[in-house]
């Protein structure tokens, strides 16, 4: 019995030993890579059903009821339809997390980076809604703060990991472009709401010095992101997108200022022109190293083994 006992211990205890090898050997199979994968998809399911809720979808308060949200709330608050922009955002967001899907995109050191990043922006973007949505309005500050501080860390990383191919810049450049345009854009409406909604006027200055500094602000970011890579016309798109419905809603609605409508109008042709000049610039440039590649690839010419006509005649 003692015997038997002895053995039935040694098995029992060789078998939690094979247990835990194979536990740690499971463990260390797990491949980054696929757990990064796992995380942005599941990030954007959760931020895609938080704005279904957020807007009504689920039949509870539509965050575009937000006294926040109103178009008069100040001279550069834009028009109610501009929120439709999340729509492509979105869809590019899906594109996004499909792309990184790819065999091709399984081990790509720039997945690698820019998934974390993309997630932490997805996770952000839902706590600033549910904030506006609860009127938090002093956390939708410093979370709209730090979603731009994380989509400007994105554009570092695509500026350092450029696309390989016009798909890949098609399903992660222009999304993440949308996203960082309209963001800065919303950084500029939200806190001038904000502030106005809690009736701050620093200096005494008014609300049209605000907007121009806000404005000015606005458009010496943009431009400078805009000149980053080959030009980030999606951050460009975007940025002229809301200011577009500033410009209509200081022309026809209300507070109307031609003004603030005239200085909407400048900015978004600067940000607009500057994206477009990089572009250019930079398009030229290629095709110039293009024709010089071209021309180094012909056969020299050897003028030695030219015959002159006149040569037999005389």
């Amino acid at each position: 019995a003692a015997g038997w006992t002895a053995r039935s211990g040694k098995q029992a205890a060789s078998r939690t030993v094979s247990a835990t090898k194979g536990a740690a050997a499971n463990v260390r199979s797990w491949r980054v890579d696929q757990i990064r994968r796992n995380v942005v998809t599941l990030a954007l399911i959760g931020c895609l059903v938080a704005t279904a809720s957020v807007v009504g979808v689920f039949g509870g308060p539509d965050i575009r009821d937000q006294a926040i949200m109103a178009p008069d709330r100040s001279l550069v608050s834009p028009g109610s339809y501009s929120i439709f922009l999340w729509a492509p955002i979105y869809l590019g967001l899906i594109g996004y997390t499909v792309h990184q899907w790819l065999p091709s995109q399984q081990d790509s050191p720039r997945h690698r980076g820019l998934g974390w990043i993309v997630t932490a922006a997805m996770l952000l973007t839902l706590g600033l809604a549910l904030s506006v949505q609860s009127s938090e309005l002093a956390l939708s500050l410093v979370l709209l703060g730090l979603l731009l501080g994380v989509l400007l860390l994105s554009l570092r990383w695509l500026n350092h990991w450029s696309a390989a191919t016009r798909l890949e810049g098609t399903l992660v450049d222009t999304p993440l472009g949308l996203f960082l345009g309209w963001t800065g854009f919303t950084a500029l409406t939200h806190t001038a709401a904000v502030l106005s909604e809690q009736s701050i006027d620093w200096l005494g200055a008014g609300g049209f010095v605000w907007a121009l500094v806000g404005l000015g602000v606005l458009v010496i970011g943009g431009c400078v992101v805009c000149s980053t890579d080959r030009g980030r016309i999606a951050v460009a798109l975007a940025i002229v997108w809301g200011l577009g419905f500033i410009l209509i809603e200081r022309l026809i609605g209300q507070p109307m200022s031609l003004p603030a409508a005239a200085v909407t109008a400048l900015a978004g042709f600067l940000v607009l022109i500057t994206a477009g000049s990089r572009r250019h610039r930079i398009d030229h440039s290629y095709r110039r190293a293009l024709r010089a590649r071209q021309t180094a690839a012909l056969p020299p010419l050897d003028l030695a083994e030219d015959e002159d006509p006149w040569d037999d005649e005389r």
